[in-house]
């Protein structure tokens, strides 16, 4: 093993050490000294504020806590003293506040605690370097202030309480028929954001500030309500009368006059904004009320059409107009609104009601091929031998109302609506008529011979009978043809209302013809139409309770002056008592039975009745007329 022996330490090695020595000597001969000066100058400070550090202009160097935040409070008056004066351009009204009263405060203990901080936070070299710049250059610690946002935004809005004014729309006053109105105003609006903005600056730099408001004018929704009084005044200004332009006679509905009151109640306004964006009264009626009122009228004001009437040539298979068609009418009361509403607000206040005319389909143009009167589908004849010239004259007066009449598909037909009144007036003459059973004289006699050959015709042709009512007995007028249970009578006085009806229950019309033969004493109704191909069965009468006829002991003699002096008649011949029952079948093209109904006449029985005139006993048989025996 080889022992290595030690390096020889060079010169240049020891002199640098030699060089370096005086040097490093030095250097901690001064960090000692700066250590004992640092903290000689933190002892002198201790608990108190490092020189050179000052708060708004105000030197904290050297105070303690308690006494750097009396000097503050009492150079800091600014909250509380100093004034934000806030001026209304417009009026010239100046509102003082302070900024206390607008959220400023000025947070002293944490300021003075900010200072104090200063040198004795971070690290030593940090410290050391704090407290000499403190020391040499000065150092000024900014406030801590603290602003609440929302007791400034509390005092803004109250301050725009008193700036603040709603705009008003101008307005009027309707009373009964007056009107009056008041301009409107416009409003004030205070832009809170914008003073908002402009007070931030001179509340944090400290000082005194005189801030103008900001202040927008608001135009009201309608600024001026003249035009809408004067329209108002205009649509109230008399009474509208409303009529009817063609009145079918004196009975018609006379002119109907709307009170200005009456009126004014349907008025409404309301605010509308225009095509230039801008707001006004919009004034109206209201429609719904004015249809409302119009409704009352339409039946006064309704007419049904009434039909034309033919008569039909079988030769030519076409009908041959014997009266022209007349129009219907009914109130068009959309129509009549928009009159109105076009007249109302003009001096002229007479309104026509609107009227549609009704055309019927049976109209003067009409063709049989259109109706559905192309053939004859039933007829029936019955015959009045015997009767008085008054009875003839009013059997052919009563079928002249029924010559050419048309009915329409499923329309219920009525005897007495086309029958009308039966007066003299009317053409009808006096003569015999049965009333309660009995026969009387009255005006009127024989019109029974067409209710009853009517509704034979009805009854043949399978229309359902709606109602019908037999003569209280038998009369020897219907024994021929059909025969007993099938007359129907008929008597309208105002109070009590005895009708023959039927339905045409198929989809044509049907016209009615009838024929009044005074040489062959016959009354014919034909029925023409298109044929369902029905067929109808009448089954022989069933004959029920009949009883006796009431012997000449029975006999009722009448004293009547108007027959002449010592004459008898006889009015009525003795006849049994019956319930007559008839049964019709009714089958339709098919052979399908569609009705199966039984028509029940109760006949009471009747004595003789004679009329006597002056100078004539009762029971003075030998004074009857030979053929009346």
């Amino acid at each position: 093993m080889q022992a290595t022996a030690p390096q020889p330490i060079t010169n240049t090695r020891r002199n640098l050490a030699f060089f370096l020595a005086p040097i490093l000597g030095s250097f901690l001969l001064l960090f000692v000294a700066l250590a004992i000066v640092l903290v000689s100058y933190q002892s002198r400070h201790n608990g108190r504020i490092f020189t050179g550090i000052s708060v708004m202009g105000v030197d904290l160097s050297g105070m303690e806590v308690a006494e750097a935040e009396t000097a503050l409070t009492q150079h800091f008056s600014y909250a509380s003293s100093e004034q934000i004066i806030f001026v209304d351009p417009e009026t010239g009204q100046q509102f003082a506040k302070t900024p206390s009263e607008l959220g400023l405060t000025f947070d002293v203990a944490q300021t003075v605690e900010t200072a104090y901080q200063l040198g004795r936070s971070g690290g030593p070299m940090a410290q050391a370097q704090e407290m000499y710049e403190s020391w040499y250059y000065g150092r000024s610690v900014p406030p801590v202030l603290i602003l609440d946002e929302s007791k400034l935004d509390s005092a803004l809005a109250e301050l725009a309480t008193e700036i603040n004014m709603p705009p008003v729309s101008a307005t009027f006053n309707l009373s009964g028929s007056d009107t009056s109105y008041a301009a409107g105003q416009p409003g004030r609006f205070m832009d809170v954001a914008d003073v908002r903005n402009r007070v931030i600056m001179p509340l944090t730099n400290f000082r005194p500030a005189q801030v103008e408001l900001l202040v927008h004018e608001v135009a009201p929704a309608v600024f001026d309500a003249g035009n809408a009084a004067a329209e108002i005044q205009q649509v109230l200004g008399s009474p509208v009368t409303f009529y009817l332009e063609e009145p079918l006679d004196e009975l018609d509905l006379a002119p109907i006059t709307l009170s200005q009151e009456d009126l004014a109640a349907w008025v409404r306004v309301e605010v509308a904004e225009s095509a230039s964006s801008s707001a006004a009264h919009n004034v109206f009626v209201d429609e719904n009320a004015v249809r409302h009122w119009l409704r009352q009228f339409e039946a006064q004001i309704f007419r049904d059409p009434v039909n034309a009437r033919y008569y039909f040539d079988d030769g030519t298979e076409e009908l041959v107009l014997v009266a022209p068609h007349v129009n219907g009418r009914e109130l068009d009361i959309e129509a009549t609104i928009e009159q109105f509403k076009t007249q109302v607000n003009t001096p002229n206040r007479s309104i026509p009601f609107v009227v549609k005319d009704i055309v019927p389909l049976a109209n003067s143009t009409a063709t049989a091929a259109e109706l559905g009167i192309t053939e004859l589908i039933t007829q029936t004849t019955t015959w009045f031998s015997g009767s008085s010239d008054a009875r003839k004259h009013n059997i052919a007066t009563a079928a002249a109302n029924f010559y050419g009449i048309v009915i329409a598909p499923y329309e219920e037909f009525s005897f007495n609506d086309y029958l009308g009144s039966i007066t003299e007036a009317d053409g009808f003459t006096e003569g015999l008529i049965i009333v309660g059973g009995q026969t009387i004289t009255g005006i009127g006699g024989g019109v029974c011979q067409v209710s009853t050959t009517l509704y034979q015709t009805a009854f043949f042709a399978g229309f359902p009978i709606t109602e019908r009512l037999p003569h209280g007995y038998m009369l020897g007028y219907y024994r021929d043809g059909a025969g007993h249970g099938m007359d129907a009578t008929v008597f309208n006085d105002g109070n009590i209302n005895i009708d023959m009806k039927f339905i045409n229950n198929t989809p044509h019309h049907l016209l009615i013809e009838n024929y009044f033969s005074e040489e062959n004493q016959a009354l014919t109704f034909k029925f023409y139409s298109t044929s369902l191909g029905r067929t109808v069965v009448k089954e022989d009468p069933v004959w029920a309770n009949v009883t006796e006829v009431p012997g000449s002991d029975q006999d009722r003699w009448e004293f009547v002056e108007t027959v002449e002096p010592g004459t008898v008649e006889k009015i009525d011949w003795a006849t049994e008592g019956a319930d007559v029952s008839v049964r019709r079948l009714v089958y339709n093209a098919d052979g399908q039975l569609i009705e199966d109904r039984t028509f029940v006449s109760n006949y009471i029985p009747v004595p003789n009745v004679f009329h006597y005139g002056p100078e004539v006993e009762p029971f003075s048989y030998h004074l009857v007329p030979e053929d009346d025996k």
